[in-house]
């Protein structure tokens, strides 16, 4: 049975411990809310509500007569596409950019792709896959095809297809760049990822990528608060294996718990107590009268 006379904790071991878990519980807390929230750059012209709307018009070119919403890219998108990417080709890009449309998002295309044929639109989010191949279609004999992500919809991408990219962009399966797309609707494209069969809105345009960007004052404070918190985690891993280890010794080994007693035999030599007996009649004498 435990001697509960030997306390498991000592002094202000015990309070420590619980500020260390209340602070971890906290932290990993903040660090899962800081990993799940939306992330993404501001949008460089954010759409202020106020006065009418400005219609929008899709494309009535005849080239998008045979174009058809979630199949896959193919000999009857060729039309339209080649009309885009000249379209796109003779736009200058700060002309493109201002007439982008910032308030038609994914569920506009998703729901009703048909309406918006042709409808430049901007996006800003993260090319997390950008490759390049050889097209007839364009002027140089190569286009480029950057998979972007969003903030609104981290799930699906947009497919954005460009002829010049800016100068010194990555090309990789491995990117993760800052981008500003502005592109002309062409279709929603079925595409297989993995087992599943998706669909991604088709942008025919040009992009926007500044080499130089840096994190933003708040991403630079999610990091450092990220790796405090990790610093603190790991600080009450430490503690609570000492604490863990203890605590498997003290159950454990319940014998080293009690401290040592003196044990004195039952039997005494018989010349060591005649020698005891003598000695106590010697100091009777001595105290005598």
């Amino acid at each position: 049975m435990p001697d509960l006379r030997s306390p498991f904790f000592h002094g202000s071991e015990l309070p420590k411990l619980a500020l260390l878990a209340a602070i971890a519980v906290a932290g990993w807390g903040a660090v899962y809310y800081a990993a799940h929230r939306p992330m993404g750059p501001a949008a460089e012209h954010p759409l202020r509500a106020g006065g009418p709307a400005k219609p929008i018009e899709p494309d009535r070119d005849e080239a998008f007569e045979t174009v058809s919403d979630r199949t896959p890219m193919g000999f009857r998108d060729n039309a339209a596409y080649a009309h885009l990417l000249e379209k796109a080709r003779e736009t200058p890009h700060a002309e493109l950019a201002a007439e982008a449309r910032r308030d038609v998002v994914l569920t506009h295309l998703w729901e009703r792709p048909e309406l918006y044929r042709g409808v430049p639109i901007h996006i800003q989010g993260t090319a997390l896959r950008v490759i390049r191949f050889e097209s007839k279609l364009s002027e140089t004999g190569w286009l480029y095809e950057a998979w972007i992500t969003t903030p609104d919809v981290r799930r699906l991408l947009y497919d954005c297809v460009f002829e010049k990219p800016p100068d010194g962009f990555p090309i990789g399966t491995d990117v993760h760049e800052r981008v500003v797309f502005n592109g002309y609707f062409l279709k929603l494209m079925k595409y297989q990822a993995g087992d599943v069969a998706r669909a991604a809105p088709v942008l025919v345009g040009k992009l926007g990528w500044d080499r130089t960007a840096v994190a933003t004052p708040a991403e630079q404070s999610d990091r450092v608060l990220f790796w405090s918190l990790v610093t603190v985690g790991v600080l009450f891993v430490v503690s609570l294996g000492r604490w863990s280890y203890r605590l498997i010794q003290y159950v454990s080994f319940p014998h080293r718990r009690a401290a040592p007693t003196r044990t004195f035999p039952d039997d005494i030599p018989s010349a060591d107590l005649q020698a005891w007996v003598e000695s106590q009649g010697d100091d009777e004498k001595e105290e005598g009268p």
